[in-house]
């Protein structure tokens, strides 16, 4: 009788214990844990963003999703610009920045079935066609004249060129060596003398010294500004303002107002305009 007793106990025992390892071995052959936790913890049934499907989707699976839909989507705003070849003013782009979180979030709240839409901000450029168009008061003028060598007539002009149209919103600093720069062969510049000897480049400080003769008319504040070591003759003296590689010069814009310079250059002739809103 204990016999029997003992030998259904132990069958029993065997009997549960088959039965787990069968529940352990179907768990894990159908993964039962983790679809218990997408089902609970993921995106909803029939869930889709953008038409890609993501129910079942994990907080973190989501989030990476859409970070791929952002590098793909999102670009910087692109400020209006004038085309130095045509004088033609390029319209701005605005902008795309996906909300990364914003989106996940959605989708994580989203009802079955539910279409989402990536959370999208819109990015405004700083400079538009319109404030392009707007500038149109003249404050100052001024103009030089160096003569010279055809090198350093060419200079004249390169850097002029590469500064005309150049637009400042308020407070902006303008540099010289930053607008026109560097002055190097394969931007057009061209060896010319320099004080001591030649240079390639050499002449451009008398486009740097009309410019700052002009910001000074328009009643910019001039944040660097270096004379020669020797007199020049396109100014009157204390008028001048020399450039280097190490050496700028700058000023800011100091209105409330968006300004532009306009310039050209030709035959040893500099001339440069300071226009406002």
């Amino acid at each position: 009788m204990k016999s029997r007793r003992k030998l259904l106990s132990t069958v029993r025992v065997t009997s549960v214990l088959l039965l787990f390892a069968a529940l352990i071995v179907f768990a894990i052959t159908f993964n039962v844990g983790n679809r218990a936790v997408r089902y609970f913890k993921g995106a909803k049934r029939g869930v889709t963003l953008e038409g890609m499907a993501l129910a079942g989707m994990l907080e973190n699976e989501v989030r990476e999703e859409v970070k791929k839909m952002a590098a793909a989507l999102g670009r910087a705003p692109r400020n209006a610009r004038l085309d130095r070849e045509t004088m033609e003013i390029i319209p701005e782009e605005k902008g795309l920045l996906v909300d990364v979180e914003a989106t996940v979030d959605a989708v994580m709240a989203a009802a079955e079935d539910e279409e989402v839409a990536l959370v999208v901000i819109v990015l405004e450029p700083e400079m538009t066609e319109e404030i392009y168009r707007s500038i149109n008061k003249k404050l100052s003028a001024y103009s030089t004249s160096g003569g010279g060598s055809a090198g350093r007539t060419d200079n004249l002009y390169v850097s002029a060129k590469y500064m005309n149209g150049y637009v400042l919103a308020p407070g902006d600093v303008f540099s010289f060596n930053k607008v026109t720069g560097p002055r190097t062969f394969e931007r057009g510049y061209s060896m010319a003398p320099v004080v001591g000897g030649m240079g390639i480049g050499g002449g451009v400080c008398q486009v740097a010294t009309t410019v700052y003769n002009a910001a000074m008319l328009a009643g910019m504040e001039i944040v660097e500004r270096h004379p020669h070591s020797i007199r020049v003759g396109y100014v009157p003296p204390g008028r001048d303002a020399t450039v280097t590689d190490y050496i700028d010069f700058k000023f800011r814009n100091s209105t409330e107002k968006f300004i532009q310079i306009r310039s050209g250059a030709g035959g040893g002739h500099v001339w440069v305009q300071i226009w406002s809103q």
